[in-house]
């Protein structure tokens, strides 16, 4: 089992080894948009998250595949942060001024 493990985490170190087919990234792409909308929903959108975006989406259209994804996961991981945030500061205000 550890052997697996390791071998497994080994693989995800070297995303070069795989190279993103077009049907990764646009997934990716699809999972970042979502993401992104919901922390514009939640009225938290952070600007290098908007910037990681429109790099996802021209590399998408370049068709470097690897880029896009590696673009879109970045812009899911800091729009789900960004989410995360506002869920946070929202408690955190009705706490501190809601009795």
């Amino acid at each position: 089992m550890r052997c697996v493990v390791t071998v497994l985490v080994l693989l995800s170190l070297a995303p070069g080894a795989f190279a993103a087919t077009k049907e990764q990234a646009e997934m990716a792409l699809t999972d970042a948009i979502r993401a992104e909308d919901a922390a514009a929903a939640a009225g938290n959108r952070w600007l290098p998250a908007e910037t990681a975006l429109k790099a996802a989406k021209a590399a998408f259209a370049a068709g470097s595949w690897d880029q896009a994804v590696t673009q879109a996961s970045t812009t899911k991981a800091m729009a789900v942060r960004a989410l995360e945030q506002a869920r946070e500061q929202d408690a955190a205000w009705r706490d501190a001024v809601i009795r």
